[in-house]
């Protein structure tokens, strides 16, 4: 069973968005043969043996997103800066 997770916000700000969430994503070690993630754009391909795998798969990945984009919410309106790990680094 194939599923593919995209990810498209049309506020990205140089891509701060997609990258925040792609390093805060990892794959899990159970599911390292089952899903694959893309940086640009932000996908997650999950190719599961069973349509109940994948389903697993891609709720955990989705309430994950969901938490991530929560956060990020909560932080934006304490009036703090959101960073990525990669552009903290590089400034």
């Amino acid at each position: 069973m194939k599923i593919e997770i995209s990810i498209y916000e049309e506020n990205y700000n140089n891509n701060k968005l997609e990258d925040i969430i792609y390093e805060s994503i990892i794959i899990e070690k159970i599911d390292t043969k089952y899903v694959k993630i893309e940086k640009s754009p932000l996908q997650i391909k999950i190719d599961a043996p069973s349509i109940t795998r994948a389903r697993a798969i891609m709720n955990s990945y989705i309430l994950w997103i969901y938490t991530i984009l929560k956060s990020l919410e909560e932080v934006k309106k304490s009036g703090r800066e959101i960073t990525s790990r990669s552009s903290s680094s590089t400034s």
